[in-house]
């Protein structure tokens, strides 16, 4: 049976959307707003684009219909931003330094700004109505054509090997990314996160990310309803020739939490409690993406 033009559209979105699950869905269908970046601290950039597309883990599927970004760019305070009477969808793939995937956001529609994910992204680029589904050489200069891909103009970047993972500095506490995870202890007494995007039944959720911290700062998780409370625990860090020494681990429920005086980075996992039984409850996609935003810090003076 010949599977006609739309249906073949229909099959490849629906992979896209696969290839999404573990994706920030919280930007699927609009804009993101962006936090610390203005006109003057971006720049534009022209990635190469390439014939082919990208898979669930991050590496390259062939596919005559798509386009991609062999190489990885930059990307702090990433906006993307497609013509008005644009024809293509996108996907931006983001990666660490050392080219791990990390995670991937749906297949948008419009605007896309963010400055919370790790220092570089692919884009894959998905003509909304090519017949042949078959990227020409005209096609492979005017598809990009209808996206402008911007930058932080400082792409200062630094990350840490700590709790066996990748993690990249932040400042700010707008910019951490939360995704579903917890902190463990492994048979040598070593700390680990181990992170799961997808698993519901993980009812706590861990920064991807450590964020710098002035010592004797104080931390809340802000969430409250008249049913459930807001927990959060701290790891907390000292720099030590480079690397990340740990010092202590902090934890609390409705109270604030003061860093000790020789802190400098940390770590958080968080969570909401039932008030009737102190249980931990299963958070919604919703609560996940936007955890970051139920942190208060408060700097000490």
């Amino acid at each position: 049976m010949r599977v006609g033009f739309k249906a073949k559209r229909i099959i490849k979105m629906v992979a896209l959307a696969l290839a999404g699950v573990a994706a920030i869905t919280a930007v699927a269908f609009g804009v993101k707003a962006i936090v610390g970046y203005t006109k003057n601290d971006l720049k534009t950039i022209n990635p190469s684009f390439e014939v082919g597309s990208l898979g669930s883990d991050g590496k390259y599927v062939a596919d005559e219909g798509s386009l991609y970004t062999k190489e990885a760019f930059p990307a702090v305070g990433l906006q993307v931003k497609p013509d008005f009477d644009s024809t293509v969808d996108y996907q931006i793939f983001f990666y660490d330094d050392l080219d791990n995937f990390i995670e991937s956001t749906s297949v948008l529609l419009e605007s896309y700004s963010g400055g919370n994910h790790d220092a570089f992204a692919r884009l894959v680029i998905i003509p909304r109505d090519d017949e042949d589904e078959k990227i020409s050489w005209t096609e492979k200069i005017t598809y990009p054509g209808q996206i402008a891909i911007r930058v932080s103009k400082t792409q200062d970047v630094q990350y840490y090997d700590i709790l066996k993972t990748h993690m990249r500095k932040v400042v700010n506490v707008s910019d951490l990314l939360f995704v579903r995870g917890d902190i463990s202890t492994d048979i040598d007494g070593q700390l680990y996160v181990d992170f799961d995007h997808h698993d519901k039944e993980i009812r706590c959720v861990t920064s991807r990310q450590v964020l710098a911290v002035k010592g004797g700062s104080t931390i809340l998780n802000t969430y409250s309803s008249e049913t459930e409370k807001g927990a959060v625990g701290i790891l907390q860090y000292k720099e030590d020739n480079g690397k990340l020494s740990f010092i202590c681990r902090s934890s609390s429920i409705e109270s604030s939490v003061v860093l000790e005086e020789d802190t400098e980075f940390i770590v958080l996992v968080g969570g909401i409690q039932r008030i009737s039984d102190s249980g931990y409850v299963e958070l919604s996609d919703f609560q996940v993406n936007n955890f970051a935003s139920y942190i208060q810090l408060t700097k000490s003076k």
